[in-house]
């Protein structure tokens, strides 16, 4: 059960609201209540931005918890934008029965600084976002923090050139143990370009590339090849490729254990959209995630540490995992009146996790044994005039 009260004033060109939300979901293992009041504030001449919230969760699992957050947004002229932002959750607050929360057990302060330049001497536009945030939890333990940039430019034929680049100092990692301690991971960065032809032509690309360290100083390669094709108004066709090369991915495995993988990642898609009329749409899509891990370094967390130790592997050692992740749809609607809609869907879905193999037996093997194949009907019809 939801239930949402919202009062708005326009007086005077400012916009001020304040809103009340409560949330309930009752089943046999526990109930979840949640209550939230949020205000929120918009100057005249739309200056300054204030959005603020305050929430409160009762779970059957995890107790009472608090949160809530401020956001002021000020522009400083036209194109210039300042943020300044603080939120809290207690370790008891659960929003995830019927929403969703990141994290609880928090404490972060966050900024952004956003430039946008109009007409710049050597591009149509320019888009400069620089941010940067850090947090920490009830023990004191910095859990994160970061510098982040990204520059979009926007040439005069519209193709797009955009860099991003980040820094994260040496933190602590409180929840990928999955409650079995907290443990130091180093200081890590990333860097990445994206390359995007003109849009609106009838094909267009996008090719970028990427790199970035792992938690206990492996890296990773990303590489990305993204083609759009609309030869006519009424059809749309897109294909895209993402390529992950990992070097010591740590991932925990049970209890105080942990382990390093070297891993490739494969994601293809493909969608295609054919408009038979104005009031027909025929939509297929297929999504994979492909995954192939092979075990490098097993570490242990000792009770009284905050730092993982390496270990020495045995011959029973298991060698590694792949995993497999699918989705394809074929959808058709036809809209009968106004509001009113027929959908024909046919899906399979695909998740799966086993011994290491080539990624030619993780896709077929995966697609022999879906968890989920579906055939939906649904009408959806409006009554009255």
């Amino acid at each position: 059960g939801i239930i949402r009260l919202l009062y708005e004033d326009n007086d005077l060109g400012s916009y001020r609201s304040f809103g009340l939300m409560s949330t309930a979901v009752l089943n046999d293992e526990a109930d979840a209540f949640t209550h939230g009041l949020d205000g929120h504030y918009l100057s005249e001449g739309g200056k300054l931005r204030v959005d603020g919230q305050f929430f409160t969760s009762k779970t059957g699992h995890s107790g009472k918890g608090y949160g809530g957050f401020v956001d002021l947004e000020y522009t400083l002229r036209q194109g210039i934008k300042q943020r300044i932002g603080i939120e809290y959750q207690d370790e008891n607050v659960d929003l995830n029965d019927l929403g969703f929360l990141e994290r609880n057990d928090n404490f972060r302060l966050r900024t952004a600084h956003t430039r946008f330049n109009p007409n710049p001497s050597w591009a149509r536009n320019n888009y400069f976002d620089v941010r940067g945030y850090i947090q920490r939890n009830r023990d004191g333990f910095l859990t994160g923090a970061g510098l982040f940039l990204v520059n979009r430019m926007t040439f005069d034929n519209l193709s797009k050139f955009t860099f991003r680049a980040g820094f994260s100092p040496s933190r602590y990692d409180d929840l990928n143990s999955f409650g079995n301690g907290t443990y130091s991971i180093e200081q890590d960065y990333f860097s990445g370009v994206l390359w995007e032809t003109n849009s609106s032509k009838p094909i267009s690309f996008k090719m970028g590339a990427g790199y970035s360290r792992e938690d206990l100083g492996g890296d990773s390669k990303i590489l990305r090849l993204e083609m759009n094709w609309q030869p006519e108004d009424q059809f749309f066709f897109s294909a895209g490729l993402r390529y992950m090369n990992r070097s010591g991915w740590l991932l925990h495995q049970n209890g105080n254990i942990f382990a390093t993988f070297d891993a490739e990642q494969w994601q293809p898609k493909i969608s295609a959209d054919y408009f038979i009329t104005a009031r027909q749409h025929i939509r297929a899509s297929f999504q994979w995630v492909g995954i192939k891990a092979l075990k490098d370094e097993n570490f242990s967390l000792p009770p009284s540490s905050y730092r993982l130790i390496r270990m020495q592997r045995d011959a029973s050692d298991d060698r590694g995992f792949s995993v497999s992740q699918m989705s394809l749809q074929l959808r058709y609607r036809w809209e009968i009146a106004p509001l009113s809609d027929l959908f024909l869907v046919y899906t399979r879905l695909v998740d799966s996790t086993g011994p290491i193999k080539s990624f030619d037996n993780i896709f077929t093997d995966g697609y022999q044994k879906p968890f989920q194949d579906l055939f939906v009907v649904k009408l959806r019809y409006r009554f009255g005039s």
